[in-house]
């Protein structure tokens, strides 16, 4: 089975200083990303799980309100899944704009849409914009 690589934007209309925190902090990540975050200090590992799902990985990219990528711990011969955010904010409509990448085993486009979408929405309720 191969990857399937997910692309979607999603705009917000509030300062990306205001936002970023939602993506690498483990107690704002679960309030919108998984039903439970749980990071390693020592091992710098970090533990997403969903429902009847766990998933290992790490922040393999980090750079303050610019990018986020977690790489999820190889389980076959393929490439390590991910799953990367990139952050801009466009001063002339007074947004931020998140570019989320999902390199997974879901393939399903419509599936990938209305997951990300859902996620993406219980964020737009936390924080507003």
């Amino acid at each position: 089975m191969e990857r399937y690589k997910y692309q979607a934007e999603f705009e917000f209309r509030v300062p990306l200083h205001k936002l970023y925190p939602y993506f690498v902090m483990p107690n704002l990540l679960k309030d919108w990303f998984a039903d439970n975050v749980k990071e390693e200090a020592n091992s710098k590992e970090i533990f997403f799980s969903w429902v009847n799902d766990v998933k290992k990985g790490k922040v393999s990219i980090r750079r303050q309100n610019q990018r986020v990528k977690y790489t999820f711990e190889k389980d076959d011969n393929l490439k390590p899944a991910y799953v990367d955010f990139k952050f801009d904010f466009s001063e002339l409509a007074q947004s931020s704009f998140i570019q989320v990448t999902d390199y997974s085993d879901m393939d399903d486009e419509d599936e990938l849409k209305e997951l990300w979408e859902e996620m993406f929405g219980r964020l737009h309720e936390i924080i507003g914009g």
